[in-house]
């Protein structure tokens, strides 16, 4: 029996998520060989099945962790695996984004719902897309078969909660968003991508995109307190925060990154192509560390808006 990274429950010396909370477990006695993923353990100096050599010299150690251990050797398991960690990131969606107590009803509509019945066929599908990015052997395989699975588990899982499970939903998200899967930095209209995310008329929270509208004394509070771009940055947006609306605390966001400052705290800047992590605490989020917070809904919309801006800005 070994120990979860996350939650210390024992579980199985096989296994690969905890029963528990679900987390992905991770083998700190293996590492994965880079050229054909076989699981070695850690101090292995060769690779059991194709002899890789795991420290030649002059090259760096393969530092990068897996997200979705594929083995290709095998290819009538691949559709099987991606069904795993599939509902695994649904069952950390639900967690983070909606109700956990609503957990088996969201599996219950999954599989009574059409998008349950076609979803066998589009697994097959990545299934294939996977093989393919691995048959073409063009460098960063694994990267790149992690970051077509992410991407496409996430659509997946945005289609179905957003369209399928409105009844069940305690952060309401807006359709809107859908059409922006495979959004391109070069052709979508920025401002209305992030309205779109955020939805800021269904909140209580101030905001304005016109500021020529916006009361000047708000503007130049906002601009002292916590909003100091660049010179022509554009500015998309900003939400005061504030009790009695001086905006000297809020956050906006630009074409470029989100300023931001809380009560008490210092004032913030993170670029989007700077964002490295970005997670739900208890009724808050982080990014890259820093702490953020307006309300639970605008929270999590945020949380998704800024994963998305990260992705297509990278």
């Amino acid at each position: 029996m070994k120990k979860c990274n996350n939650c210390k429950t024992s579980i199985l010396a096989d296994a690969r998520f905890c029963h528990n909370c679900g987390t992905k477990v991770i083998d700190q006695n293996k590492m994965t060989c880079p050229d054909c993923h076989t699981s070695n353990p850690a101090k292995s100096a060769f690779c059991k099945s194709c002899g890789y050599f795991f420290h030649k010299k002059n090259e760096p150690r393969e530092s990068y962790e897996v997200q979705y251990p594929l083995s290709f050797k095998e290819t009538n398991s691949i559709a099987t695996d991606l069904k795993e960690y599939f509902f695994n990131d649904f069952r950390e969606r639900i967690q983070e984004e909606q109700d956990m107590k609503k957990y088996n009803q969201y599996l219950e509509r999954f599989y009574d719902s059409d998008f349950g019945k076609n979803f066998e066929v589009r697994l097959n599908q990545l299934a294939e897309e996977a093989y393919s990015i691995h048959a073409n052997q063009d460098g960063n395989v694994q990267r790149k078969v992690d970051e077509m699975l992410a991407s496409n588990f996430n659509n997946l899982l945005d289609h179905f909660t957003i369209l399928f499970c409105k009844d069940l939903n305690s952060t309401y998200l807006s359709e809107e968003i859908l059409a922006y899967h495979n959004t391109k930095k070069e052709t979508v209209d920025l401002q209305l991508f992030m309205l779109d995310y955020l939805n800021l008329e269904n909140e209580k929270e101030d905001f304005y995109i016109d500021f020529v509208t916006m009361p000047v004394k708000k503007l130049r509070n906002a601009s002292t307190a916590f909003l100091f771009p660049d010179k022509d940055e554009k500015i998309m947006l900003i939400a005061d925060q504030t009790i009695f609306g001086s905006c000297k605390e809020g956050f906006s966001l630009t074409e470029k990154g989100i300023y931001w400052k809380a009560h008490f705290e210092k004032a913030k800047k993170v670029y989007f192509h700077e964002i490295t992590s970005i997670k739900k605490e208890k009724d808050w989020i982080t990014i890259n560390g820093h702490f953020f917070n307006v309300s639970p809904s605008v929270n999590i919309k945020m949380m998704k808006l800024l994963r998305k801006l990260k992705e297509i800005h990278s």
